[in-house]
């Protein structure tokens, strides 16, 4: 025998010793990578099935809420936020269900069903929209202070034109005249000139002694 097959034969060997050894714990090892496989796998299969049903399920709100059905809305928004919080659904429902009720001169019912929404919802994008949604609810219910604290939470770029509009209304509800004008020509500033809420804007930052000519 020559050394080379020598130098196999006890690796082999040494092989076999360790599996005899070890074998055990290798084989628990791979069951259990196994089954955390299959667990993660059936989780995930879980979890995108919610979502599906989310979906639909705020597909007929939507229908429900579209065909002036308030009751039945109610009770799927309601379902939305009981079951399934960790989508966006239940913030998606509230907003609209709000805009809706405060049309309807429901402006305590539309912050109630934000209020709602709020506590669950993760994406900041939709939950900051909620509180601007809240901040404008307080301002037709004539509770300045109130939707100038809601306001304070506001911190995204994205928003922050609204957001000084409103603040300036609050102000001006409140007598601050300087302090609402002052707002609004931040909100001005951050308002893109094609935007149709910019002529709104403008008439508000006159009505508190502004203007909207640039100084020479």
């Amino acid at each position: 025998m020559s050394n080379d097959q020598i130098d196999e034969y006890e690796q082999g060997e040494r092989v076999r010793k360790w599996l005899r050894d070890n074998g055990g714990s290798v084989l628990g090892g791979i069951a259990i990578g196994l089954a955390a496989i299959v667990g993660f796998q059936t989780w995930q299969g879980r979890q995108d099935a919610q979502k599906l049903e989310a979906a639909k399920q705020f597909e007929s709100f939507l229908t429900a809420q579209e065909a002036g059905e308030a009751e039945q809305a109610a009770g799927l928004a309601a379902s939305l936020t009981a079951n399934y919080a960790e989508t966006p659904y239940p913030a998606l429902a509230a907003l609209r269900r709000s805009a809706a009720l405060v049309n309807e001169d429901k402006a305590e019912d539309a912050l109630k069903a934000l209020e709602g929404a709020l506590p669950t919802t993760r994406d900041e994008t939709l939950r900051q929209l909620l509180l601007l949604r809240a901040a404008r609810a307080e301002l037709v219910l004539g509770r300045h202070d109130a939707a100038l604290a809601r306001l304070e939470g506001i911190d995204l770029d994205g928003y922050a034109a609204l957001r000084d509009e409103l603040r300036g209304d609050a102000l001006a509800g409140q007598g601050k005249r300087d302090d609402a004008r002052d707002a609004y020509q931040k909100a001005l500033t951050g308002t893109d000139v094609a935007s149709p809420t910019r002529v709104l804007l403008e008439l508000k930052l006159a009505d508190t002694g502004g203007s909207t000519t640039p100084e020479a």
